[in-house]
């Protein structure tokens, strides 16, 4: 069982924004164990850039300014601010949550190419424990819930400094999605920011539960249109922190090796006294 303020296991049911007209939205963010997150404040607002749209986003870049609180009523306030750029500012109240600047670049036939992406085939999701299965094996049962599985690949013990900090891992919808566009793109946008930590907690090893981490900017890239509907290869990685500002990278591909979107954010990372 997960505990108290768990989130729902479908991203269907939990990606949702009501359209109340006029380029204004409402949303309520789910509970993570009793915390929001800025992954799910960001699909919210992809949903609200994305409404009327046919395609989904190209490019995102979001600030946040102050911590979201789950089960508190949000509003979402789109502006077309150019022919292929929509801001989104989401609030709850009179403050000001975020802003986030959807890029809309329609398919074209220009120049196309990805490099070496993925070296040695990594070990199939199917052929891992899963993350139930780990979180009894290392003390965390309790968070082996939510909307996506993970399948993590190697170890997740605490890097030194000369060391790559990487998380790497399979992800996939616990439930399927349905195929429309909107909610596509805003799975994507979820899971681009997912345990946006995981990286960094390598970093913290056991000063990890001590820690706090607030995200403040956010920056995504779709390099491709692709259904969600089996597991992506997930890697994460933070090799600069200075003065407690953290950088990470984030790349996502398809179980063939196709990379579907890149990402890069910069969070807060504090320690406090033992």
């Amino acid at each position: 069982m997960a505990g108290s303020g768990a989130p729902r296991e479908s991203l269907r049911e939990m990606l949702k924004v009501e359209d109340r007209g006029a380029g204004a939205f409402a949303a309520t963010l789910e509970s993570f164990w009793g915390d929001a997150t800025r992954g799910d404040l960001l699909a919210r607002a992809a949903l609200a850039a994305n409404a009327g749209r046919s395609e989904g986003p190209s490019a995102l870049q979001a600030s946040f300014f102050t911590h979201p609180e789950p089960d508190v009523p949000l509003g979402l306030a789109r502006e077309e601010i150019a022919a292929d750029r929509t801001r989104v500012r989401a609030r709850a109240g009179h403050v000001l949550l975020c802003e986030a600047v959807f890029r809309f670049t329609p398919p074209g036939d220009g120049l196309t190419y990805q490099g070496p992406a993925l070296g040695p085939g990594p070990t199939a999701p199917e052929d891992l424990p899963s993350e139930l299965e780990l979180g009894r094996a290392e003390g965390w049962e309790q968070y082996a819930a939510g909307p996506i599985e993970s399948r993590r690949i190697g170890a997740h013990t605490q890097v030194k400094d000369d060391e790559p900090a990487v998380w790497q891992g399979w992800l996939a919808p616990r439930e399927p999605l349905p195929g429309d566009a909107r909610v596509q793109a805003a799975a994507l946008v979820f899971l681009a920011e997912y345990r946006s930590h995981w990286a960094v907690e390598r970093r913290l090893g056991a000063d990890f539960p001590r820690a706090s981490i607030e995200l403040q900017d956010f920056a995504l890239w779709i390099h491709r249109t692709e259904r969600w509907d089996d597991f992506w290869l997930v890697r994460t990685t933070s090799d600069v922190g200075a003065g407690g500002r953290c950088l990470s990278h984030r790349e996502i591909y398809t179980r063939r090796g196709a990379l579907v979107a890149s990402a890069v954010w910069e969070a807060i990372v504090r320690l406090a006294k033992r």
